[in-house]
C-alpha cells in the first residue's frame, strides 16, 4: 500500500521523505548520490472519499531509464489494484515529441517504462487545468 511506502524501498537509489500539503501527503526526493533525480508525492488516500494516488514530477535531465524505471517499479509494487499515476514528461523532449506526433502514450518513452512497470495507460493530460495539477503528465493505473 501507498500508505506504508518508506525511503528504503527506493534502495539502491537514497530517498528523504518530507511532508506534504496535506496530512495525507508524504514528497520523497530520489537522489543519486547528491544530484535529486525526481520528486515523488504519494497521497496515501482519505477514505471513503478518495484514493490513493502518487505522481513523479521534476524528473532530472541527468536521470536514466534504468533509474526512472525502478523507482516507477517501486511505486507499482506499493500500490493497490485501481491506484493511479501521475508521470509529468515537461523535460522529456522524447515523449514530448512522440505525443505530438500523435504515437499513442503508451507507445512513447515514458509509456513503455510505465508498462514494464506493470501499468495500464489511461490518458495523457497534455492540458492540466491550471491550479496545483502541475505540467503535462501521463495518467496510468495499476490493473
Amino acid at each position: 500500500m501507498l500508505a506504508e511506502l518508506e525511503p528504503s524501498a527506493f534502495a539502491p537509489l537514497r530517498a528523504v521523505a518530507k511532508r506534504g500539503r496535506y496530512p495525507e501527503e508524504v514528497d520523497f526526493i530520489i537522489y543519486r548520490g547528491g544530484e535529486a533525480l525526481c520528486v515523488v508525492k504519494v497521497f496515501k488516500g482519505r477514505p471513503p472519499y478518495y484514493s490513493p494516488w502518487a505522481e513523479v514530477f521534476n524528473i532530472s535531465q541527468g536521470a536514466s531509464a534504468e533509474e526512472l524505471r525502478h523507482v516507477l517499479c517501486v511505486l507499482h509494487r506499493h500500490m493497490e489494484p485501481g491506484d493511479v499515476l501521475y508521470l509529468e514528461y515537461v523535460g522529456d523532449k522524447e515523449t514530448l515529441a512522440q505525443l505530438q506526433r500523435g504515437t499513442p502514450p503508451g507507445e512513447t518513452r515514458l509509456g513503455k517504462l510505465l508498462e514494464q512497470c506493470g501499468f495500464k495507460i489511461v490518458k495523457d493530460w497534455y492540458f492540466p487545468e491550471g491550479g496545483l495539477e502541475g505540467g503535462m503528465k501521463l495518467q496510468a493505473v495499476k490493473p
